[in-house]
């Protein structure tokens, strides 16, 4: 089963992994916030489809800088850096992204095991401007 990356796999490149138990802290007040959900499900996007467009690659650095943003304004919430690490990290929530994010694939045209619906619908996102499309470039 492929991994689902989001903010916190580029996140964890400079910070140090953290220990924290997601079943230790209440996040429901992430898992409701709006800009939380929408760029988490964004780079959720984007991931899948650089997973399966060999053309459509993610822009990791700014990937990177939109991670820092996010995991910024998690803390604003009253989060500590650790319990967001813990947060995005967790497979719970990458499941949940992912169970999110596949349909809103499909709607869209992209079908399993095709790699050009993947790219058409990657190139589209990056035409239209959208979060999952300003991580994406094509090689």
């Amino acid at each position: 089963m492929m991994k689902l990356r989001t903010f916190a796999c580029t996140t964890a490149l400079v910070a140090a992994a953290t220990t924290a138990t997601a079943a230790s802290v209440d996040y429901s007040m992430l898992r409701e916030d709006s800009r939380m959900h929408n760029e988490l499900l964004g780079a959720s996007i984007a991931y899948l489809i650089d997973e399966n467009c060999p053309t459509l690659k993610l822009r990791k650095f700014r990937l990177l800088n939109k991670a820092f943003s996010l995991r910024k304004h998690a803390m604003t919430l009253g989060y500590s850096s650790k319990e967001v690490m813990a947060y995005v990290e967790s497979k719970t929530e990458q499941n949940r992204f992912r169970a999110i994010a596949e349909p809103i694939l499909a709607k869209r045209g992209v079908k399993a095991g095709d790699d050009e619906s993947y790219c058409t619908v990657g190139r589209a996102e990056i035409k239209q401007g959208s979060f999952a499309g300003s991580l994406l470039y094509e090689s």
